[in-house]
């Protein structure tokens, strides 16, 4: 792992928190760290004090609970503009989760708990941003538990690529999915060899297989045959627009 103290101007776009506010974070840049983080290197583990509130510039993050006798349920899989750590806008927390990078390389900017806690109660446009991305996230593992019932394993992997595809213009994304099969499938709730054959049952949406990842040829496509067997049809922030 590699620290580095950056100037805040280098990374402000690359998150939505830092976006815009930079009356808010540049007189507190020393105290927020670029982290560098390898396959395999935990950020934290459930039960430690939530010291940090943590933004994910790239890269992929598990966040994970594990039962006494070994089992574990991956409760998110983070990536770019997500945030972890919300235990530590709270005083003397713990964090609810273990959080470990998968993938390739992950780089993430850490905020002390203190910090944020005076950020929150002085800034309400701060306070709000924040409130938006932890709502995303209910929401979001809302829809999870719904689809484990509602969605055939298929349409769970287009709409997790429908979340993939946010934020990037046009029609045809090639997507890169560094996260190893068993941890995707795990997290979408089925074993890696459902994963590959819900692959292949999405070529009729025009999805196929690419280097390092998928291409979605048409995502208007991919979003009837996903989201039209889904609750949230219509207001789900997966619906890309273009």
């Amino acid at each position: 792992m590699h620290a580095t103290t950056p100037a805040i101007a280098t990374y402000e776009m690359r998150h939505p928190l830092l976006r815009g506010q930079e009356a808010v974070w540049h007189p507190h840049a020393s105290q927020l760290k670029i982290r560098r983080q390898h396959k395999g290197d935990f950020l934290f583990r459930h039960g430690d004090p939530a010291t940090h509130f943590w933004l994910v510039l790239s890269g992929w993050v598990k966040l994970v609970r594990q039962t006494p006798d070994g089992k574990e349920s991956i409760i998110d899989l983070c990536t770019t503009e997500d945030v972890l750590g919300e235990a530590s806008l709270f005083q003397y927390a713990n964090y609810p989760y273990t959080a470990e990078v998968v993938g390739d390389d992950a780089e993430l900017m850490t905020i002390p708990a203190g910090l944020m806690q005076q950020l929150v109660q002085e800034n309400s446009r701060l306070s709000q941003q924040i409130m938006t991305l932890l709502n995303e996230r209910t929401v979001q593992a809302q829809l999870q538990r719904e689809h484990m019932s509602t969605l055939t394993a298929a349409q769970r992997l287009g709409c997790f690529l429908l979340r993939l595809c946010r934020g990037k213009p046009g029609q045809e994304r090639t997507l890169e999915i560094p996260v190893e099969k068993h941890v995707l499938a795990s997290y979408l709730g089925m074993k890696p060899e459902t994963l590959s054959r819900s692959l292949q049952q999405l070529k009729p949406a025009g999805v196929e297989g690419a280097p390092g990842g998928v291409k979605v040829q048409q995502v208007e496509c991919l979003r009837r045959y996903v989201c039209d067997s889904c609750s949230a049809t219509g207001e789900c922030e997966n619906e890309p627009s273009d």
